[in-house]
């Protein structure tokens, strides 16, 4: 961890899916308690039906590599051994999860269906999407520059810089899993208010620096604009490797400067 970073808390940070979560694997049969589906789907359900008072509860589920299915079903078993092929699997974070099963408690004469397959501990996890990044709402780092109000003079250097400061978010998806994100500031875009404008990957440094530094050329009224782009970073407490892992995509945030006045001196002769 950075000890210069901002930390914030999210209570709930929940989306539908993730957007990267494929689409069930088979559908043996159009109704839902017969689709196989991914093993992070799957989980998920497991994990709500659980959490649920016994009275409430729909399923039931066990995880087992012994096929469940009757003699009579047109359902393939899974695979024995995932590391055979055609599967092959192999896994990040350990052995791969066997099968999951599930069992309806109002109809348990249906017998058991297969919901997942062999699944890796990593595939198991959440992903933190491109929408979860944006519902962060990350505060925008704030422009600093030197003079800090104007007015300013035409040809003298405006000197622009920013505090590079990560911000760190607990947050928990789908309600069942804690994750901790930093995100972090990549590009700055300054916008000087003039038509001028510059994208660097470096925050700036106050005086005697002059990394990012413009000299206005006309007279009247400017401000600085800062935009800057953020990726993140994140940590699924279930994660058994304790990995940080890149997040989907950036965001951006803006801050505007204070507002000042460009101006030319003129020397004259005093007789």
């Amino acid at each position: 961890m950075v000890s210069a970073a901002v930390f914030a808390t999210v209570v709930a940070l929940s989306v539908a899916v993730p957007a990267s979560e494929p689409a069930p694997i088979y559908d043996v049969g159009g109704e839902d308690d017969t689709v196989v589906v991914s093993g992070f789907q799957a989980e998920r359900e497991r994990l709500a039906e659980e959490a649920k008072p016994p009275g409430k509860r729909k399923f039931t589920f066990k995880r087992t590599p012994v096929c469940q299915l009757p003699s009579a079903s047109e359902q393939p078993c899974p695979q024995a051994d995932p590391a055979l092929p055609p599967l092959s699997l192999r896994c990040e974070a350990g052995a791969p999860f066997a099968p999951l099963w599930r069992q309806s408690l109002t109809s348990p004469g249906l017998g058991w269906q297969l919901r997942a397959p062999w699944t890796c501990p990593e595939d198991l996890l959440p992903t933190f999407s491109q929408e979860d990044l944006e519902a962060l709402q990350i505060a925008p780092l704030e422009v600093s520059q030197q003079p800090a109000s104007g007015p300013m003079l035409i040809t003298k250097p405006v000197i622009v810089y920013t505090e590079p400061i990560e911000r760190e978010y607990r947050v928990v998806l789908f309600d069942a899993f804690g994750v901790d994100v930093i995100v972090t500031p990549r590009e700055y875009a300054w916008d000087f208010g003039d038509g001028y404008t510059t994208t660097t990957t470096e925050p700036g440094r106050p005086y005697p620096s002059f990394d990012i530094a413009h000299e206005y050329s006309e007279t009247g009224d400017a401000r600085v604009t800062l935009t800057t782009t953020w990726t993140a970073r994140y940590r699924v407490d279930e994660d058994p490797l304790g990995r940080w892992l890149d997040a989907d995509g950036s965001v951006t945030t803006i801050h505007q400067g204070v507002p000042f006045e460009v101006i030319e001196l003129r020397s004259r002769l005093v007789g």
